[in-house]
C-alpha cells in the first residue's frame, strides 16, 4: 500500500512538473524564428554568488520565487526594502547589489534543428551568464549594448532549461558618478530592460551589415559580413535599396566565394539624381534589404539608414557639406518610474520631440549610451546625438582590464548603432583624469574602424591632437562655457572659441532653482522623492512651507532668464560650434540639482511655454546688442541688432520690424530696418537702433520687441527719471543700529534704516550653481522673491522675481538671517538653499516700540553714480517710508533686532554727504 501510494505521489509530481513546463512553453511566441521570452520566469537572489558553486544549493536548481522580464529586481520589489531617505538622490524602495538568477522552460521548434541559434538579451545590468539545462553558455558584460549569445550546441529541439545569472555588482573601479552605473540617476538596478529572444539563423548566414553614404556622389557602399563559407561554397548576395514608401530605388545581385566571404563583400550602389539626405529638417530614411542565400537556403536582414556625411570644419561640424551649429541638452539616464532606459521608440520619440519643441536639435548622452530605440527615434525625429562610454573616471589607464572593457564596449557601440544617421558624434566619457594617451589611443582606433562620424578623447579636461570636435569649459585662450548671464548683451565667445576643431561650450547653465512639491506624486515607480520630502519639511519646521510655491516659481522665473541670456550669449559667438545646455530637464541626483525648466521626466514645469524659450533658441534667433539694460531718461537706447541663422533656406530680403513698448502696451517708438538676403550658417550684422528715451518722467519698464518673417524676440529694460519725483521726508535715515536709532523709535519717529554693518550673507543676484548640497559654497542662494505689490515699490517697477535691473542691487547687498522674526515676512527675500531653507531677508519693515522701522540691507554708495536701478529703489522707497502708506502691521522687540546689526561708526543721519543722501533726503 506505501508503495503504491508513494508511486502515485511520484506519477502526479511528474504530471505537474510537466504542465508547468508546457504551460511555460506556450507563454513564448514564436514569430519570424524567433522565440520571445519576456512573461513569468522564476526567480532567486544570490547575494552571497553561491549560486555559481556546483552542489550549492541554490546552484541551477529550480528557482523559488517569480518575477516579470522585461523588468529588474527594484520593478519585482526584490531585495532590501529601503526605509533611507537621502537628500541627494531619488531614493529607491528595494536595492540590491549582487548576483540574480532568473530561470524558466523553453521549447526549440523542430525546424531549428540544423540552424545557429542565439540568445538576445537586451540591456542587461551588468555581467551576465548564461545557462542551458547544466550546462555554462558563456558570460557578457556589455551595458551599452544587446549581450548575444550563441546557443547552437546546447539547444535541440525540445524542452530545455534556460538560466541567466545577472550580477550587478561594479565589475571594475567605475568610479560613483558616470550615468551607465551609478545610484545617482538610472541608478545601478539588476535585471534585463529589452527584447529578451531565442532566434534561429541558417548555418551560411549574415553577421553585419555596414551602410556608408556618400552624399557628394549620391551613392552608398555596402558592407556585409555573412558567416564564414566553406572551401568551394558559394553564395548569393542580392542587395535592395527601398524609400520610405516602398518605392525600389536600387537592386543588386552578386556571388561570393569562401574566400570574397571571409574579406567581407562591399559593393556601391548608385541612389539617383532625386537622393534625400537626411539632416534635423529632413530626417529622410531609406531601407536596405540584403539577401544571402547559400545551397538554396536564405536569411534576409533590413537595415534603416539615412543618406549623411559628418565633417570636422574649422569652426563648426559639417553636415551634408554644411556648418551646423547645434543647439544641445544633456541626458543623463534620469528614468524616474523604470530606473532604467526605456527600449521603446515611442518613449524616446516624445522625448526628442519635446526638445525640439524648445529649438534644441542636439543630444549628448553624459557618460553613457542609449539602447537602439533612442537611435530609432533620433533618425526619425531628426535629432543630432552624441554617445558615450560610462567612463567618467579620475585615473584613467590605472587598470588594464578595465581599459580593456571601454574598449570592447566602444566597438560593441559601433557595431550596434554604427548605421544610424542621428549618431554623429562619439566621445569615451566625461570629464577624465589620468592618461590621456589611453583615451587618444582609443579615439584613433574608433576612426579606422568606423569613419561615420566624429570623436573625441573626453568632454572637458584635455584636448588632444586627434580630437575630432572639443567640448570644454575652456580653451587655451580662455573660457567658452557660460554659465550665468549678466545685463549687457553686448560680447560672446569669439577669441575663447578661435581654436584648431569645432569647440562646443560644456554644460552651460547650471542654475538651480527651488523644488516644486507638487512633483513628488508622480514619483510611483522605482524610486521616491523622498529628497523633496525631507526639503519640505524642513520648510515647514522654519515656518515658510505657505512659501513653497512662490519660491518655486521665482526661481524658475529667474532661471529662465538666465538661460535665455546664457543661450543668446552663445548664438552671439559666431565661431562657436555649439553649447550643451545642463539643463532642460531636472537633474535629481549629486545633491538633487533642480535645473530644468523641464521636470525629471520631461515634462513642463509651467515656466516657459516652448514658443517662448524657442525665441532665443532655434534654428533662425534674432539677437539685439545692449551695452546695459537699465538707463536715465537723458540717454539713448543703442541696439545693434543680429541674427543668428542656421535654418533649411537662406531668408529672403526683408524688413526687421521693431517696437520699444511699455506694459501697459503703450508704444513709445517704434520702426523697421532693411535687411539683405541671409545665408543659412550665418551670424550676422542687421543694423542699428538709436532711438531717445526723454519724455518717460516716471520709472518704468520697457520691453524693445522685434521681428523678421515671422521670427520674434524681446529684451527687457528699465528707464528711471534724472530728477525723480520726491515726497517731503518725515524720516529719520541712518546707517547705524544703535542707543539713537532706539531712542528714535521710542520716541515714535519712522526711522530708515540702511545699515553698513549687518550679520548675514552676501547676496548674489545669480542661482546657486547646479545644486547646494554638491557644491556648498556661499552665498547658497537659489534666487529672490520681491514683494511687488508692496507700496516701497511704487516707483521702482518691479516682478516677483530678480529681473537684469536688480543686478547691482543685489550683487551689493547682504541677506540677513531672519529665523528668529518668526511673523515677520521679507519685502525682499533672499530664497535659501532647500538644504538649509532659512529664512533670508534684505529688505523688512516692523514697528518697534512707538516708532516704524524699515530696514534695506543693500549698498547705498559704492558706484552710486554708476547704478541707476539702485538710485531709484533708494526714491522708491524713501516715498514710502515718507507716506501714509507707511504703516508696518507686525512688531519686533528690540533685542532681535540688536542681534541682526553689527556694531557700526557712531555717525548720525545727514553726517555723511554722499548721493544717497541727496536722494532720501532731498539734500
Amino acid at each position: 500500500m506505501k508503495q503504491s501510494f508513494q508511486n502515485t505521489r511520484y506519477r502526479a509530481i511528474l504530471l505537474l512538473t510537466g504542465l508547468m513546463l508546457a504551460m511555460t512553453a506556450m507563454a513564448q511566441t514564436l514569430t519570424n524564428d524567433a522565440l520571445d521570452l519576456s512573461g513569468m520566469w522564476r526567480f532567486q537572489l544570490d547575494p552571497m554568488g553561491f549560486g555559481k558553486t556546483p552542489g550549492s544549493e541554490l546552484y541551477l536548481d529550480k528557482l523559488s520565487e517569480t518575477i516579470m522580464l522585461p523588468g529588474s529586481t527594484d520593478q519585482g520589489g526584490k531585495g532590501i526594502k529601503n526605509t533611507a531617505r537621502y537628500v541627494d538622490r531619488l531614493n529607491r524602495k528595494f536595492e540590491y547589489q549582487g548576483a540574480a538568477w532568473y530561470q524558466r522552460e523553453v521549447v526549440i521548434p523542430e525546424d531549428w534543428a540544423d540552424r545557429e541559434i542565439y540568445l538576445k538579451l537586451e540591456r542587461c545590468h551588468w555581467e551576465t551568464t548564461v545557462y542551458v539545462d547544466d550546462k555554462e553558455a558563456g558570460m557578457k558584460e556589455h551595458l551599452s549594448t544587446p549581450n548575444t549569445f550563441v546557443l547552437t550546441p546546447l539547444l535541440t529541439p525540445g524542452i530545455h532549461t534556460l538560466t541567466i545569472c545577472v550580477n550587478n555588482t561594479l565589475k571594475y573601479p567605475m568610479d560613483q558618478w558616470n550615468h551607465g552605473t551609478t545610484e545617482y540617476t538610472q541608478t545601478n538596478w539588476n535585471g534585463i530592460a529589452g527584447d529578451i529572444l531565442l532566434y534561429a539563423k541558417e548555418k551560411a548566414h549574415i553577421r553585419q551589415i555596414n551602410v556608408y553614404p556618400d552624399v557628394s556622389s549620391k551613392a552608398v557602399e555596402v558592407s556585409v559580413q555573412p558567416a564564414p563559407l566553406k572551401t568551394g561554397q558559394t553564395g548569393k548576395l542580392e542587395l535592395c535599396i527601398r524609400e520610405q514608401g516602398g518605392k525600389i530605388i536600387v537592386r543588386q545581385t552578386l556571388n561570393a566565394d569562401s574566400l570574397q566571404v571571409h574579406a567581407g563583400i562591399r559593393q556601391t550602389l548608385p541612389m539617383g539624381n532625386r537622393v534625400k539626405p537626411w539632416d534635423e529638417f529632413t530626417p529622410y530614411l531609406y531601407e536596405i534589404e540584403a539577401s544571402w542565400n547559400v545551397d538554396g537556403k536564405t536569411d534576409t536582414q533590413t537595415r534603416t539608414f539615412g543618406m549623411r556625411n559628418v565633417e570636422q570644419g574649422k569652426h563648426h561640424i559639417r553636415l551634408n557639406g554644411r556648418d551646423i551649429h547645434l543647439r544641445g541638452v544633456l541626458d543623463c539616464a534620469v528614468f524616474p518610474l523604470t530606473g532604467y532606459p526605456s527600449t521603446n521608440v515611442d518613449d524616446w520619440k516624445r522625448i526628442f520631440t519635446t526638445i525640439k519643441e524648445y529649438g534644441m536639435n542636439h543630444v549628448r548622452f553624459h557618460s553613457w549610451c542609449p539602447p537602439e530605440a533612442a537611435f530609432e527615434a533620433g533618425d526619425e525625429v531628426g535629432m543630432y546625438l552624441q554617445a558615450e562610454l560610462p567612463m567618467w573616471i579620475k585615473d584613467v589607464g590605472k587598470y588594464p582590464d578595465r581599459r580593456d572593457f571601454f574598449e570592447k564596449e566602444m566597438y560593441a557601440i559601433l557595431d550596434a548603432y554604427g548605421n544610424h544617421p542621428s549618431f554623429i558624434l562619439m566621445c569615451n566619457g566625461n570629464e577624465n583624469e589620468g592618461d590621456f594617451a589611453v583615451l587618444e589611443d582609443l579615439v584613433k582606433k574608433a576612426q579606422k574602424y568606423d569613419n561615420r562620424r566624429l570623436y573625441s578623447a573626453s568632454t572637458a579636461r584635455t584636448h588632444t591632437p586627434s580630437d575630432q570636435y572639443y567640448v570644454s569649459h575652456v580653451t587655451s585662450k580662455g573660457w567658452i562655457t557660460v554659465y550665468e548671464g549678466k545685463p549687457s548683451t553686448d560680447w560672446d565667445r569669439c577669441k575663447e572659441s578661435d581654436i584648431d576643431v569645432p569647440v562646443i561650450a560644456h554644460e552651460t547653465g547650471q542654475r538651480c532653482m527651488y523644488p516644486n512639491f507638487e512633483e513628488i506624486k508622480k514619483y510611483t515607480g522605482v524610486v521616491e522623492a523622498r529628497n523633496f520630502e525631507v526639503f519640505r519639511e524642513r520648510l515647514a519646521k522654519n515656518g515658510m512651507l505657505h512659501q513653497a510655491n512662490d519660491f518655486f516659481r521665482a526661481t524658475g522665473a529667474h532661471t529662465v532668464l538666465q538661460y535665455k541670456e546664457v543661450n543668446e550669449s552663445l548664438l552671439r559667438t559666431r565661431n562657436s560650434g555649439g553649447f550643451q545646455l545642463l539643463g532642460l530637464a531636472d537633474f535629481p541626483g549629486q545633491g538633487s540639482a533642480f535645473v530644468g525648466i523641464l521636470d525629471a521626466f520631461w515634462e513642463s514645469k509651467g515656466l516657459v511655454t516652448p514658443e517662448k524659450f524657442r525665441e532665443s533658441c532655434a534654428p533662425t534667433v534674432l539677437l539685439a546688442r545692449l551695452p546695459k539694460r537699465t538707463f536715465r531718461n537723458r540717454e539713448k537706447l543703442k541696439a545693434k541688432m543680429e541674427i543668428y541663422h542656421f535654418g533649411k533656406d537662406a531668408l529672403n530680403s526683408r524688413k526687421l520690424n521693431w517696437t520699444l513698448i511699455g506694459e501697459d502696451g503703450t508704444v513709445y517708438h517704434k520702426g523697421s530696418l532693411k535687411t539683405k538676403s541671409i545665408q543659412p550658417a550665418t551670424v550676422d550684422s542687421l543694423g542699428i537702433i538709436e532711438l531717445p528715451l526723454n519724455g518717460m518722467d516716471s520709472a518704468r519698464k520697457l520691453t524693445l520687441k522685434a521681428e523678421l518673417g515671422g521670427i520674434h524676440n524681446e529684451w527687457d529694460v528699465w528707464v528711471y527719471p534724472e530728477q525723480p519725483k520726491t515726497e517731503q521726508h518725515n524720516f529719520v535715515y541712518t546707517r547705524t543700529w544703535n542707543d539713537e536709532t532706539k531712542q528714535w523709535l521710542n520716541e515714535g519717529k519712522n526711522v530708515l534704516l540702511i545699515p553698513e554693518k549687518c550679520k548675514g550673507r552676501k547676496a548674489h543676484f545669480a542661482s546657486h550653481f547646479w545644486n547646494p548640497i554638491m557644491f556648498n559654497w556661499n552665498p547658497m542662494i537659489v534666487g529672490t522673491l520681491i514683494d511687488n505689490e508692496h507700496p516701497a515699490f511704487r516707483d521702482f517697477p518691479t516682478r516677483n522675481y530678480a529681473d537684469w535691473q536688480w543686478w547691482d542691487i543685489l550683487n551689493y547687498s547682504t541677506a540677513l538671517e531672519l529665523d528668529e522674526l518668526k511673523e515677520i515676512t521679507p519685502l525682499i527675500q533672499s530664497i535659501d538653499s532647500y538644504e538649509t531653507n532659512q529664512k533670508l531677508g534684505i529688505s523688512f519693515e516692523a514697528k518697534v516700540g512707538k516708532g516704524k522701522l524699515f530696514v534695506l540691507c543693500a549698498d547705498p554708495e559704492k558706484k552710486i553714480d554708476e547704478r541707476p536701478a539702485m538710485q531709484q529703489l533708494l526714491t522708491s522707497v524713501r516715498n514710502y517710508v515718507s507716506s501714509g502708506h507707511f504703516n508696518p502691521t507686525k512688531s519686533l522687540p528690540v533685542y532681535l533686532l540688536d542681534a541682526l546689526f553689527a556694531p557700526a561708526s557712531e555717525e548720525k543721519s545727514g553726517d555723511k554727504g554722499s548721493k544717497a543722501i541727496e536722494l532720501l533726503l532731498n539734500k
